[in-house]
């Protein structure tokens, strides 16, 4: 009994001390922000249409106990701006689509993963978040299906495929929005719809022998007309909008991308796409392609659009293919005046994005559009399939969405 009872207070010696070890280096609750209460809704508003179950992020943050464990990492995240995926700097260039965090919500969310990442009140606790099986944008105008379900392989991991959708419109129209219900949200990444009324893109999905088509560089023959990503907030133009023919068909751009949770699986996606058209005659945008030189300086890339005729910039595509500190987009007058239109840090292929100006910027004939990157040491060049299409090398480009201006020419 003797050398037992010792025994016995051996080990609760040792769960004592296990016990202190533990409190020790806890990090004690120093945070006056808790996940229930505070935390949830900006991970509800900004990360939720991504990280839940079953989205494309490769883990949940809508339940405490889900989100918790990351809490390190949504720092890191956060501070190194990442995440919500918004490469634009904000103030310099104004968008109605933007979707970084406010500087309180930054600061709430530093605070609790550094302050020991309380929980708050258990009967506060949220309901964790289903998909969404309403349209953000209410019920479009025209919903197109692809035509049979296409199935992602449980050995291919990243995969760009086109598909080919009749549009059924038998009158010139006007889009103004387009929205997407991914069928498999765990593998749908993006999203870029074109106009093709040249039969290409037709073309191209008969010689397939599975469902649609992939890369190639007979398409596409011009800039998407809409972009869509999970968590990106889909807009509807007032007095702009792309045209479209009678007889023109759609063609969707998919992205199918897997994480560390969803590799060795197999998926079928039947994907479905919303289209929103004015009910009166818009103002058409016309889109421009600028190109930057296919060789690059030493750190630096840099190339101009010169402004032929009056107009107003209304939004702007760029597509960054190399690996950069920054790209810089700026409008400047013949006076001289300069507008900021776009600066992007450590941008990249991942989460296209189109940047709807809140109000168009007027330019004078004779204005530029100059474009300025400063590249890494030793900057490499992705090959990532281009939304652009083409053989160019071409390690950035830019896509100008304009309205030709009577105003800007007074």
């Amino acid at each position: 009994m003797k050398y037992r009872s010792l025994a016995v207070m051996s080990v609760v010696v040792v769960l004592i001390g296990l016990g202190a070890s533990v409190t020790r280096t806890h990090t004690p609750i120093a945070s006056r922000w808790n996940y229930n209460e505070h935390l949830f809704p900006i991970f509800q508003e900004n990360c939720g249409s991504c990280h839940r179950e079953g989205g494309i992020a490769p883990m949940s943050l809508v339940t405490y106990q889900e989100a918790y464990p990351w809490a390190q990492s949504i720092r890191e995240e956060v501070l190194g701006l990442r995440m919500p995926p918004w490469r634009a700097e904000d103030g310099f260039g104004d968008f109605s689509n933007g979707h970084a965090l406010s500087a309180q919500e930054m600061d709430m969310i530093l605070e609790w993963s550094s302050g020991g990442y309380p929980q708050g009140p258990r009967d506060l606790q949220p309901e964790p978040i289903a998909e969404s099986t309403e349209w953000a944008l209410g019920a479009p105008d025209v919903e197109l299906t692809m035509d049979e379900a296409f199935t992602i392989d449980a050995d291919v991991n990243d995969l760009v495929r086109y598909f080919v959708l009749s549009s059924g419109i038998t009158d010139a129209s006007f889009l103004v929005g387009a929205d997407v219900m991914p069928g498999a949200s765990a593998v749908v990444r993006d999203v870029a719809l074109y106009v093709d009324s040249t039969g290409v893109g037709r073309n191209l999905d008969a010689v397939d022998e599975t469902p649609g088509f992939g890369p190639n560089e007979e398409f596409p023959t011009s800039a998407p007309i809409a972009l869509w990503s999970p968590g990106q907030e889909q807009v509807l133009q007032e007095s702009v909008a792309h045209s479209i023919d009678a007889g023109t068909d759609i063609v969707a751009r998919i992205h199918y991308k897997k994480t560390w949770i969803t590799e060795g699986q197999s998926f079928s996606d039947l994907t479905r796409f919303g289209l929103y058209f004015s009910s009166e005659p818009a103002t058409a945008l016309t889109s421009v392609q600028v190109d930057s030189p296919t060789e690059t300086g030493n750190l630096t890339v840099h190339f101009s659009y010169p402004i032929e005729q009056a107009l107003e910039v209304v939004a702007l595509l760029p597509e960054v293919a190399i690996d950069a500190k920054d790209v810089q987009v700026i409008a400047t007058t013949p006076t001289g005046e300069e507008f900021p239109l776009l600066f992007l840090r450590e941008p990249g292929t991942a989460w296209p994005t189109r940047y709807w100006l809140d109000a168009p910027i007027t330019l004078p004939a004779g204005s530029s559009i100059d474009v300025n990157a400063e590249l890494y040491p030793g900057a490499v060049r992705n090959t990532d399939a281009s939304l652009l299409g083409g053989a160019t090398n071409a390690p950035i480009r830019l896509v100008l969405d304009y309205v030709t201006s009577s105003t800007a020419a007074n």
